[in-house]
């Protein structure tokens, strides 16, 4: 275990600072922490003009940017400080896996599953590893905090199980509202828990206090929360105004589309299709898409011949999350996986000891094979990971070749990728006069033109990406990218707009920066 941890460690702090390169959400996730420790106020510049985000934040859950603030505070800000929070929250889940793996099965299921972690390849990964921790905690996003708190709310509810405790129930609830405060999915275990001590076979009167404090500590763990939205409420409905579509609630057909037809993993029509593309030289997945259900089963049947709490909730919390998931969530971004994978990798450390404690020859022999053909396939990736990493360039480089176009004091117009190397200057991004045309983002819509006027920008940042919308949005016949193009289109034609430089790079794209002309005053 203690060498699994090292690598985990090595390999997470090699060439973080420019590997993988720096995407939309890590700049974005990491403006309000930025402006809390510079300025001492929890808003983004980044959206600023767009429902008060630069007085308050309320797109992401706090938690994680509260910590982040932190980091920030103690050792400065860029891209190494942005992303040495994910690692550490990988650190630390790693310790959370080994924790509950010890509960459930003793250590040799804690280091079994450990090392999974590092070695089994689940995702197509591109350049990219595929072995989902070794990548997400890589990159500036929330999610890797949700399993940290959700495997600890676990081992504290088998815990209080056990030990038939009110304040162990209650701290389970108040671990699972520190996940909800990580990211809104970290919910998803709260019914899992309160069902699973209804249907446990104690008295009624003992049952429903200790769900009752379960609900209790998830509540109190909420409060401050509550009480942050409740000070800018209008504020809140505009930011959360995209979460409309996604949470149809009150809808059947909602449940019913999400699990069928959801964009991403966990749903029926992608499970098929992976299913029928996926090669058989993907070991990894093979073993997890077997091995996760089988192990599940055995678990189960397992507990009830042993009578132990932890083997009867880590399958049915498992699988509980994975049918919340798929039908809850409109979107199911491969980020989200995190959520559930740690889970899951604990059920199949278990399910090898288990094979392995039968004593029988093809048990063994099936456990060494595979587990020799995932390492090597996971050493494979890592090889190439590394390699794909030494040919990425530098996202400080890329920024300092943009700001030597730029004009001091010029407030800029670009894609959130590029504010933490140009957070020099006043930064918008491309969100805000979008959001501000989008019927769905805006109560009051307004043309792209009248939006990018609002934002007033001095100098603009045309990337790989927004030259693709623009050149998407030709076509009369693509909406709402055709809306978008028309609107650009008039305002280029109402202000003088001149092409400063252009920064060709084979990592981020193409850059065009262009200054924009006032007219003087009066």
């Amino acid at each position: 275990m203690l060498a699994a941890l090292g690598i985990y460690i090595f390999l997470s702090f090699e060439r973080l600072g420019s590997f993988p390169p720096v995407g939309e959400d890590e700049p974005w996730i990491a403006a309000a922490p930025f402006k809390l420790v510079t300025q001492g106020t929890y808003g983004s510049d980044l959206f600023a003009g767009y429902y008060g985000l630069e007085r308050h934040n309320f797109e992401h859950m706090p938690l994680y940017p509260l910590m982040q603030a932190a980091v920030f505070r103690l050792i400065g800000v860029g891209v190494v400080p942005m992303r040495v929070l994910p690692v550490a929250c990988g650190f630390c889940l790693l310790l959370a896996i080994a924790v509950v793996g010890r509960q459930v099965g003793g250590d040799r299921v804690a280091a079994g599953a450990v090392a999974l972690m590092i070695v089994l390849r689940i995702a197509d990964g591109g350049d990219r590893s595929g072995i989902l921790l070794l990548d997400q905690a890589r990159v500036n996003r929330y999610d890797i905090a949700v399993p940290v708190f959700a495997l600890l709310a676990l081992w504290t509810f088998n815990r209080a199980s056990n030990e038939k405790s009110a304040r162990l129930y209650a701290a389970t609830g108040v671990l699972t509202g520190l996940a909800t405060l990580s990211h809104l999915f970290g919910v998803l275990e709260l019914p899992v828990f309160v069902a699973l001590t209804l249907a446990g076979r104690r008295s009624g009167r003992s049952t429903y206090r200790d769900a009752s404090a379960i609900v209790f500590g998830f509540a109190l763990t909420l409060v401050p929360w509550v009480a942050y939205v409740a000070t800018g409420w209008r504020d809140f409905l505009g930011q959360t105004r995209y979460w409309g579509p996604r949470m149809n609630l009150l809808s059947p057909s909602f449940y019913v589309s999400n699990a069928l037809h959801g964009a991403g993993p966990i749903s029926l029509d992608w499970a098929l299709t992976e299913l029928r593309d996926l090669p058989l030289s993907r070991i990894g997945t093979w073993v997890a898409i077997i091995g996760v259900p089988v192990a599940s089963v055995v678990m189960i049947r397992e507990a009830r011949r042993s009578g132990r709490t932890e083997l009867r909730t880590l399958p049915i919390t498992t699988i509980s999350l994975v049918v919340l998931f798929a039908a809850l969530l409109k979107l199911k971004s491969v980020n989200y996986m995190i959520g559930i994978w740690p889970f899951a990798v604990l059920l199949m450390s278990w399910f090898a000891v288990w094979l392995w404690d039968r004593r029988r020859r093809l048990a063994r022999a099936t456990v060494v094979v595979l587990l020799g053909l995932v390492a090597v396939e996971g050493t494979i990736r890592i090889v190439h990971m590394r390699s794909a990493a030494r040919l990425t360039t530098s996202y400080d480089w890329f920024e300092s070749q943009i700001a030597r176009c730029i004009p001091d004091g010029s407030l800029v117009l670009g894609l959130q990728h590029y504010w933490l190397g140009l957070r020099q200057y006043p930064f918008r991004s491309w969100l805000v006069p979008m959001d501000l045309a989008n019927p769905l983002y805006y109560h009051e819509p307004m043309t792209l033109d009248r939006a990018i006027d609002r934002v007033g920008p001095d100098v603009i940042l045309i990337d790989r990406y927004i030259e693709a919308l623009f050149e998407n949005g030709r076509d009369p016949n693509r909406h709402p990218d055709h809306e978008l193009y028309l609107g650009f289109t008039e305002y280029l034609a109402r202000h003088r707009v001149e092409p400063a430089c252009v920064i060709r790079d084979s990592t981020y794209g193409t850059m065009q920066v262009f200054r924009v002309s006032r007219p003087p005053a009066g």
